[in-house]
C-alpha cells in the first residue's frame, strides 16, 4: 500500500536559484504523445491533463505512479515549512524527486552537475561521472555518522533529466545503489513522472511548488 507522509528535507538540496529567466513567459505546449523523452519522465503537455492525472498521486508540480509496496514522503523545509521534494521509498531503497524551473534556451542538469560535484569534495566525498538510464549521473559517495555516532558512508546515484522550462532531479539511495531490480524499479518510477511546471515566471533553480494531495486515492491513502 502507497503511503503519503511529511518530512524534513533529505542532505541532497536544489541548486542555488541564479537570475531571473529572461525567457519566462508561457511556454509552447508539446503536442499530447510528443516528446522528447518518449520513455519519460513528461511535461503535462506531452500527455494532456486528463492522461497526465490517470492513477497518479497529484502533488501540485509533480504526479507520481508508484507500486502498492511503495510510501511517498513529501520533504518539508523546516524554515519555511514548504515542500521541497517527494521521497519514493521501497523497502530499503528509494528515489528522491526534485523539480526546479530552468530557461527555455537550455537544460540545467550541466550547471548542475559540476555544483553537486563541487559540494560533495568539499564534504569529504567521491564523485564519479557514469552513463545512467537518462544520461550521464553522478555517483557520490559521502563520509556520515550514524545515528550511533559510527562511522559509514552513504552511496548514491544522482540524475537530472531536462524538460520544457523544467529539470527533475532524482537521487537514488540505499538499495536502489546496490540491487538492480531495486534500482530499475525506482527507475520506472521516474519515468512514469509527470511535472506540471506551470505558466509562472520563475528563475532558473527555483523550485516549482510542491503540496499535499487535495483529496486521498483510495489505493493512496494521506498519512
Amino acid at each position: 500500500m502507497s503511503m503519503f507522509r511529511r518530512r524534513a528535507r533529505a542532505e541532497n538540496e536544489p541548486p542555488d536559484p541564479a537570475a531571473a529567466d529572461p525567457d519566462a513567459g508561457p511556454a509552447a505546449e508539446t503536442p499530447p504523445g510528443k516528446t522528447p523523452r518518449p520513455n519519460g519522465p513528461f511535461d503535462e503537455s506531452e500527455l494532456g491533463p486528463e492522461e497526465a492525472r490517470a492513477g497518479r498521486l497529484d502533488l501540485g508540480g509533480l504526479l507520481l505512479r508508484t507500486g502498492a509496496d511503495m510510501k511517498v514522503q513529501l520533504q518539508v523545509d523546516e524554515k519555511s515549512g514548504k515542500p521541497t521534494s517527494a521521497l519514493v521509498v521501497m523497502g530499503d531503497a528509494a528515489v528522491q524527486l526534485i523539480p526546479v524551473a530552468a530557461p527555455r534556451s537550455s537544460g540545467l542538469w550541466e550547471q548542475t552537475r559540476l555544483q553537486i560535484a563541487t559540494d560533495a569534495r568539499r564534504r569529504g566525498g567521491t564523485v564519479e561521472e557514469a552513463d545512467g538510464p537518462f544520461g550521464t549521473e553522478m555517483r557520490i559517495v559521502l563520509p556520515v555518522t550514524t545515528a550511533d555516532g559510527k562511522k559509514a558512508v552513504q552511496p548514491s546515484r544522482i540524475t537530472g533529466i531536462d524538460g520544457p522550462r523544467w529539470m527533475l532531479r532524482a537521487t537514488f539511495l540505499g538499495g536502489a545503489t546496490t540491487r538492480p531490480d531495486a534500482f530499475a524499479r525506482l527507475v520506472q518510477v521516474v519515468r512514469d513522472t509527470v511535472v506540471v511546471r506551470g505558466h509562472a515566471p520563475m528563475a532558473p533553480g527555483d523550485l516549482i511548488p510542491l503540496r499535499t494531495p487535495q483529496r486521498e486515492e483510495p489505493d493512496q491513502p494521506v498519512d
